[in-house]
């Protein structure tokens, strides 16, 4: 069974929806990828570590920016509130930062 690091931008309600569903991958669907909780990153390192130690991901970032060089971290998902302009956003940045696989 090959793994995926995932990182999560966000820890609030869509933050922990998508970490849920990312553990339930292997009961749900008959794939031969599954996601493993690698990093999340809250609002401030303490809220990253919050997330962390209750949705069962290995490791906290205390920047966004730090998630999304982490080279375990293979798929990142912005689940931080949408914003205005996509160009200076979070978004915006984490999409050309990304790494595709």
């Amino acid at each position: 069974m090959k793994e995926i690091g995932i990182g999560i931008i966000g820890g609030g309600y869509m933050g922990k929806a998508h970490a849920v569903a990312m553990s339930a991958v292997g009961a749900v669907f008959n794939t031969n990828l599954r996601p493993r909780l690698e990093m999340v990153c809250g609002s401030s390192p303490k809220t990253s570590k919050k997330y962390c130690e209750a949705y069962g991901f290995k490791r906290a970032a205390n920047t966004w920016e730090e998630l999304v060089k982490d080279e375990k971290s293979r798929s990142c998902n912005n689940r931080k509130p949408a914003e205005h302009t996509f160009e200076n956003s979070t978004y915006g940045t984490v999409f050309r930062k990304t790494r595709f696989l």
